[in-house]
């Protein structure tokens, strides 16, 4: 893993929106980064792409939750890999530096923990392309 990639395996059940499993999952997602990269200075003009891909428990044929929603409660707990927003309010990541995201959910499998890979990787300047 290079120094421009973060990688988190988040092991509990992700929430979504104002549900209120998505505090708990917020939490879990930047305990998770913080745990990893510590307390870091963030370049102020990094750009991101994130990917990331949910295990979610079996309700009926498919996986449960909007992926969207899913994906955005996930950002908003990523402050400590691409920095906080400034605006006031709930903190929450400044998602206006993500310029590429990849996600997918699926249901977990057999003895699978419920949660989330999350990859943050720091693009550089002016290729639009991963370090």
């Amino acid at each position: 893993m290079s120094e421009r990639t973060i990688v988190v395996d988040v092991e509990t059940e992700p929430g979504a929106g104002d549900a209120p499993a998505a505090e708990g999952w917020r939490a879990a997602v930047a305990a998770a980064i913080d745990e990893t990269v510590g307390e870091r200075e963030i370049d102020a003009d990094a750009r991101y792409q994130i990917e990331v891909y949910f295990r979610l428990p079996e309700r009926g044929d498919s996986p449960p939750g909007h992926l969207n929603d899913l994906v955005a409660t996930t950002i908003d707990a990523l402050g400590g890999a691409i920095g906080w927003c400034p605006r006031r309010g709930r903190p929450h990541a400044d998602d206006a530096r993500v310029d590429r995201l990849v996600a997918g959910k699926r249901t977990a499998r057999g003895g699978e923990t419920l949660g989330a890979r999350v990859r943050v990787t720091e693009m550089p300047r002016g290729t639009g392309r991963p370090a």
